[in-house]
């Protein structure tokens, strides 16, 4: 089913059988997963309400990602999601791997693009991007989604593999930029 919702061949029949294991709940953790992919790339934010019961997974963080990224990136719902992504973004003590909180800074980058605030997002992301005692890939996150709000294209890429130098010329910029554009918030 994943292959043909990716492919935009699924039929009604597969996306209700998808939307109702997420719904009822109803399969072994890796088949709810794929269940919740295949909502996420074939369904609508008519189903949102199915998907948010995951938002907050702490037996399966992975889930909660998952969730996240459909409501957020998929359906473009993050409007909708402030009060999780600020959650999120401060960290739950059940995301020990950070996933979830890697996918809510992403998210918010793109947030902070499209709606030009709030600036208590932004400045999440900032202290963040700030704080010595930060994880420097979570730094290096801030960064790219500080960026991506400002609308710059050179650090937009979510890959961690393109490394974004803290206290480099262009993080330092990318701080200063979202300081001044946020102040007057």
């Amino acid at each position: 089913m994943l292959s043909k919702a990716k492919s935009g061949a699924l039929s009604t029949r597969e996306l209700d059988v998808a939307v109702e294991a997420i719904t009822r709940g109803r399969a072994n953790q890796g088949d709810l997963y794929t269940a919740l992919h295949v909502v996420g790339l074939a369904g609508s934010p008519a189903q949102a309400p199915a998907v948010r019961q995951y938002l907050r997974n702490p037996s399966d963080p992975m889930l909660s990602r998952l969730a996240l990224q459909v409501l957020g990136d998929y359906w473009g719902m993050s409007s909708e999601l402030l009060p999780e992504l600020r959650s999120f973004l401060a960290g739950v003590d059940w995301d020990a791997d950070g996933d979830v909180r890697d996918i809510a800074i992403s998210i918010t980058g793109r947030h902070l693009r499209k709606a030009r605030g709030p600036a208590d997002l932004a400045q999440i992301l900032m202290n963040i991007a700030d704080d010595d005692s930060e994880f420097d890939l979570a730094r290096e996150a801030a960064l790219r989604a500080l960026a991506t709000g400002l609308g710059d294209s050179l650090l937009e890429t979510s890959s961690p593999a393109v490394r974004v130098h803290i206290g480099s010329a262009q993080a330092v910029n990318v701080l200063a930029r979202a300081r001044k554009r946020y102040a007057r918030q």
